[in-house]
This record gives C-alpha cells, sequence and structure tokens, in this order.
C-alpha cells in the first residue's frame, strides 16, 4: 500500500490519508492501468495534464469516470499538490513510503501556504490588509519549526537580517509562491525542510522589521508632555 497520493487530501483524517487502496485499485500501484478499462494510463500523463484533469473533475467536468473522480477532489484538495504527488509516484518504481509524521508534516505545509497566498491575492487594501497575512506567516512558521527538527537545523534565526530588499506584498507574494512550488514537489523530510527555510527565513525578518518599528516608535517624544506628564524610562 503506498501513502503519498493522500498527502494531498487536504481535509482527510491522518489515518484516512494513509490509505491508497481505492486509488491503486483502478490505477494500478505505479498508475501504469486504465481505471476500469477506459481511463487514460495516468503513468503516461505529464503533471500538466494530471492538474488540469484534477481541476476539470472539481469543475464538474470529465468522461465517464468523472463522478468517481468527483468525489476525490472536492474535498478541499490542493491540485497543484496532487498532481505532483500523483505525477511523482506514477514514475517512481518501488518508492520508499513516507512516514506519517512527513505526511503531517507536508500536509500542513501545503494547506497553510495555500492559505496565505489566497489571502495575498485577495488583498484589496495592502495597509489594512497586510498585518493580518503577516500574523499567519509568523504563526505559520513558528509551526513549521516546533514540528520539524531537519528544518530548525537548516535555520539560523540569530543570522536573519533586516538588510534585504524592501518587503511588500509583491515580494511576499513571490516568496510564499516558490515555497509553495517547492513544497507541492518535496517527498521526504530533507527536501521538505530545505523548502520550507525560506519561508521561515521571510518570517524572521518581518518580526525584526516589527521589532525596530516599535523601537522606533518608543523613542519618538510624547504626545502629552505638560503638568502631571510621566517620564518613562526608555522613551524621551
Amino acid at each position: 500500500m503506498k501513502k503519498l497520493l493522500l498527502s494531498a487530501s487536504l481535509l482527510l483524517p491522518i489515518a484516512a490519508m494513509a490509505d491508497m487502496d481505492r486509488c491503486v485499485s483502478c490505477h494500478g500501484l505505479d498508475f501504469e492501468k486504465k481505471a476500469l478499462g477506459v481511463s487514460r494510463v495516468v503513468k503516461e500523463m505529464s503533471e500538466a495534464e494530471i492538474k488540469a484533469a484534477l481541476d476539470g473533475y472539481k469543475q464538474g467536468k470529465g468522461g465517464s469516470m468523472k463522478e468517481l473522480m468527483m468525489q476525490e477532489v472536492n474535498l478541499g484538495v490542493d491540485t497543484d499538490a496532487m498532481a505532483a504527488d500523483v505525477y511523482n509516484e506514477a514514475h517512481t518504481p518501488g518508492f520508499e513510503e513516507p512516514s506519517d509524521h512527513f505526511i503531517f508534516k507536508k500536509r500542513y505545509s501545503v494547506r497553510a501556504l495555500h492559505k496565505i497566498k489566497t489571502a495575498l491575492a485577495k488583498m484589496q487594501d495592502p495597509k489594512k490588509e497586510l498585518p493580518k497575512v503577516i500574523g499567519q506567516i509568523k504563526a505559520t512558521a513558528f509551526t513549521m519549526l516546533v514540528r520539524d527538527e531537519v528544518l530548525r537545523n537548516k535555520v539560523d534565526l540569530s543570522k536573519v537580517s533586516v538588510d534585504s530588499p524592501k518587503i511588500d506584498p509583491k515580494a511576499i507574494t513571490s516568496t510564499v509562491t516558490k515555497v509553495k512550488k517547492c513544497v507541492d514537489h518535496s517527498f521526504d523530510d530533507e527536501a521538505l525542510a530545505t523548502c520550507n527555510a525560506p519561508f521561515v527565513t521571510l518570517a524572521a525578518q518581518l518580526v525584526k522589521k516589527e521589532g525596530l518599528k516599535m523601537k522606533a516608535k518608543a523613542k519618538k517624544a510624547p504626545v502629552y508632555t505638560g503638568e502631571g506628564a510621566v517620564s518613562v524610562p526608555g522613551i524621551h
């Protein structure tokens, strides 16, 4: 039994994600069969073609198998990640099953990064909405670090610099998009940690920049300096 495909079934419990019987029974262990004798052979499809097919099922389109496949993809599935998993599975004979811990970590990264990408794309007023997205980025990076020892060994937060190019919505979107694509195509702990490292670095940069802004505000003269004003140490 192979496990990786269901790491893309984002809303399923971990226990269910580990069961691929319903996939391989029709498509074959390496996706080398025509499902029920009528579908295309997935092994012969490109990753882009697999994604297009999955997107079609989500929209209620497809051939004679669409009713069955719609049940598989209309569960909040991220078709980018699922297409990458299926393509890798189909082209890696004897693929070693990933651990449940890896599946859990990848599943979390895929979902969280997808939500952040969506939030960035929907922003109408960056000044008002960006702080909330930055909060999501910081919370996601913290959770990644807590759950992934390999990732913790890859990122030295003490060496993160804020002297990088300006971090604006466009730059943040670019980084998140690259990380998400990399995560979609990660299939072991080392690869996943390597993909997530730039995202954690971005979060650390945002935290440090916020700290500098708060420090700068604290140095500003108080609004009220009249009778009864209180002097606070460190604020002049």
